[in-house]
């Protein structure tokens, strides 16, 4: 997810608007997003295997329209061995977890090295392997860790919220403590708008959400764990974020995709959950 709170963009000629923040469409953003909350959460406490197939439509989505930017700019992915991958690592995780996993990994990296040499194209060779494995570990792997989540024996669909809440709550916070209280900044030549306020209060706020909502959502969780999962995937999303605006910026694009209205692609959405995705379930692990 990427929020920056602190200069709103506006296109030239065009005049403030309150339903305007951060050049985003704030009532549509909100709408969409419920819409997105509603399918999600419908397939997640409906069947694993339905909210696999959400994550691996949601998956290939991302990657047809970061495909396009990117080739806009001259540097295009390998959308069919990124996608036929990522199906693999999602389904693979369900079925048979950490070596489903990896039979995808090691199928993404033969396929993107085969599919470059059965192209014939040389120029720029390792810079497009390069991006195509980056993209397929990025969005592919650690999006396979939400099928790990949802398969788990303890706080499966519950896990999963806990994950994804604190990234979310940890965005909405960074931007909110960042509008209000943000002077430092934190990596201004990769993200100037993120400051070391917004980032303190957003983990803060998850931490304090999930130390005291879970446990009494599910009884799998205590405060203190409740708390380290809300920091820590809080963290993590925090760098997912950053990686993303660092690409961005690199790229000179303000986001990868348009397909949702008011929020940018896919992948500006769920940028940060990827990075808890993760963390997440290794300390789930861990903890129960």
């Amino acid at each position: 997810m990427t929020v920056e709170p602190n200069e709103p963009e506006r296109e030239e000629g065009s005049s403030p608007s309150r339903a305007v923040v951060g050049g985003r469409n704030l009532p549509v953003a909100i709408l969409v997003g419920v819409l997105m909350a509603v399918l999600f959460l419908g397939a997640l406490f409906w069947h694993p295997v339905a909210f696999a197939v959400i994550v691996g439509m949601l998956i290939c989505v991302a990657y047809v329209e970061t495909h396009r930017v990117l080739a806009a700019v001259g540097r295009p992915l390998q959308v069919p061995v990124l996608i036929v991958m990522s199906i693999v690592m999602l389904f693979g995780a369900y079925s048979a977890q950490h070596t489903g996993q990896m039979i995808g990994v090691l199928g993404l990296f033969l396929g993107a090295v085969l599919w470059q040499l059965g192209t014939g194209e040389r120029s720029d060779l390792l810079g497009n392997l390069a991006q195509t494995l980056l993209f397929g570990l990025w969005v592919g792997f650690l999006g396979s860790f939400a099928v790990l989540l949802v398969a788990r024996t303890e706080a499966a669909a519950m896990g999963v919220l806990a994950v994804i809440g604190a990234a979310i709550l940890s965005d909405i916070g960074g931007y909110a403590f960042g509008v209000a209280l943000g002077r430092r900044k934190v990596a201004p030549t990769v993200s100037p708008n993120k400051t070391w306020e917004g980032l303190i209060g957003g983990l803060a706020l998850a931490t304090v959400v999930a130390a005291v909502v879970l446990p009494l959502l599910d009884p799998a969780f205590t405060a203190t764990t409740g708390a380290v999962i809300g920091a820590a995937c809080g963290l993590a999303a925090f760098f997912g974020d950053l990686l993303e605006s660092a690409i961005k910026r690199d790229l000179g694009v303000k986001d990868l995709g348009g397909l949702l209205p008011g929020h940018g692609g896919v992948l500006d959405r769920v940028d940060g959950i990827l990075f808890a995705l993760p963390v997440g379930y290794f300390l789930l692990e861990l903890l129960y």
